[in-house]
């Protein structure tokens, strides 16, 4: 499997837009109108992709965004609905539908796989470079001899 450039996107608030129905937005829109409340679906968004980013470098061989707020553009739909999932239990009106549930799940099990080094993530075009290669960079032994060593094998050492 191989990764390919990509640039990466940082989820908005209206990005959740897309993957609700009426009574759902009509719930969010009444929640970002309202002065005297705070509004979780930032912090919700930031803890999400803070997740999706970990998930991500959970396998050694993807890299990051050096924006800590972006993540790929093909994961866009997996964070809406993990946002949705976790803002439900903060807003009322925000009842999740069954298929919204599965699709929640699913992007969970998907996380996973990508964790697992089982599904590609594409390369972001401003990559995160550190000074630690350890967790990017690895070495695979691809062929080796069987030696066996001994007393007299070793005794010029």
């Amino acid at each position: 499997m191989k990764n390919f450039m990509a640039t990466w996107i940082t989820i908005q608030t209206s990005d959740l837009y897309d993957y609700l129905c009426s009574t759902q937005l009509n719930a969010l829109k009444t929640l970002e109108m309202a002065n005297d409340q705070t509004n979780p679906i930032d912090e919700i968004i930031g803890d999400i992709t803070a997740r999706i980013r970990a998930e991500i470098s959970g396998n050694r061989h993807n890299l990051l965004s050096a924006d800590r707020t972006k993540i790929p553009h093909d994961l866009k739909s997996f964070a809406c609905y993990l946002i949705l999932e976790s803002a439900q239990t903060r807003l009322p009106g925000l009842k999740l539908t069954a298929d919204q549930i599965r699709l929640a799940t699913d992007a969970k099990d998907y996380l996973k796989r990508i964790a697992q080094g089982e599904v590609p993530v594409s390369i972001p075009d401003d990559v995160l470079v550190t000074g630690d290669f350890s967790s990017n960079v690895g070495c695979q032994v691809v062929h080796h001899r069987l030696r066996h060593a001994s007393g007299k094998s070793l005794g010029g050492f």
